[in-house]
């Protein structure tokens, strides 16, 4: 097991605040985009693309900032999967207490995430 030099580490902890901070800016524009009512046209479809990255990554990188020096491909996996479950999880809570508002739980997500990633947007690990 060879031990990362410190030009590596400085490379993987600036690579993870700019995704922090990325996730923030996603989060933010998401749910602006959700108040302002887009729908049509190139800016409807940046918003979906916009939501849908910021939903899949956003809560997941939170969890996964937690990480000390763990591999990338450990960091994206815990991302992505924490992601998709937590955005599944609402979908279902939703469903099934017959409470469909999307917008909502967008803003819960957010509101819940950005503080952690603006965390370790200042602390990478």
């Amino acid at each position: 097991m060879s031990v990362p030099s410190s030009a590596e580490l400085t490379r993987a902890r600036l690579a993870r605040r700019f995704v922090a901070l990325l996730l923030v800016v996603a989060g933010i524009t998401a749910c602006v985009l959700s108040v302002l009512n887009v729908t049509g046209g190139f800016i409807g479809d940046f918003r979906f693309l916009v939501t849908t990255f910021f939903l899949i990554l956003g809560p997941g990188w939170s969890a996964a900032g937690f990480l000390r020096r763990a591999p990338a491909a450990h960091v994206w996996m815990l991302t992505v999967g924490v992601g998709v479950a937590v955005t599944l999880l609402v979908g279902q809570i939703m469903v099934s207490t017959g409470e469909w508002r999307p917008a909502i739980a967008l803003y819960v997500m957010t509101v819940l995430s950005v503080p952690l990633l603006l965390r370790h947007a200042v602390v990478a690990q």
